[in-house]
């Protein structure tokens, strides 16, 4: 818009100097008739090019404003949180492995996936464990956790043979599992307790008697 009219005056300057610079060469006779036209009709172009503009940022202002009242404009960052992901010692004393990282709106099965994903992988060899639902039992809200047995090749992880045997052992998946599943210092919304099947069927080990049963937080 400031060009323009800087291209405005210029013309207009223009026509000034070839005025005076006419009516010195030619005395009475005038300045130049079409070199005026030409210059006024580049003038009505360049006024009517001004007006088109002034109107165009006038609706771009409307439009901004329009985008700020309805926040469409603004960008929205989508919150994360840490979950921690655990293990635990010989003497069952729990103790942090690793973390996962997730959208704090992410809905709360999927959360409970990622971390079995992650405590598979970390603490129980790479063996499968998968979150199937979140049930509501006497007022309470119960996930389900079925961990799958391992596919019985040489060097392969077992449930039975490598976690569920011996009192020591049993003891530290007992933690891992139910720990991990119920975040007992996570403040938000979350389960109640878990309950633990293997291969969709009660867990009945002598080393693992709480996974049985519902494990409340």
């Amino acid at each position: 818009m400031k060009k323009n009219m800087l291209k405005i005056v210029a013309i207009l300057m223009s026509l000034t100097l070839l005025a005076a610079c006419s009516n010195k060469e030619n005395g009475s006779a005038g300045v130049n008739e079409d070199t005026v036209k030409q210059l006024e009709e580049k003038i009505v172009s360049l006024e009517a090019d001004n007006a088109a503009l002034k109107e165009e940022n006038e609706a771009l202002k409307v439009e901004i404003e329009e985008l700020k009242a309805s926040g469409s404009g603004e960008l929205i960052e989508e919150e994360e949180e840490e979950l921690p992901v655990f293990g635990a010692e010989e003497d069952g004393t729990m103790t942090q492995v690793i973390s996962i990282v997730v959208k704090t709106d992410e809905p709360l099965l999927n959360k409970m996936q990622m971390l079995a994903d992650k405590l598979g992988e970390e603490v129980f060899g790479g063996l499968t464990m998968k979150a199937l639902e979140i049930k509501k039992e006497d007022g309470k809200n119960i996930l389900y956790v079925d961990l799958i047995e391992g596919s019985g090749e040489v060097g392969a992880k077992s449930w039975i043979y490598d976690y569920f045997q011996g009192s020591t052992g049993g003891n530290m998946t007992e933690t891992a599992l139910s720990e991990t599943f119920l975040q007992r210092e996570y403040g938000g919304i979350w389960v109640d307790g878990v309950h633990f099947t293997l291969d969709g069927e009660k867990i009945e080990f002598d080393h693992v008697p709480n996974l049985s049963d519902t494990i409340m937080r």
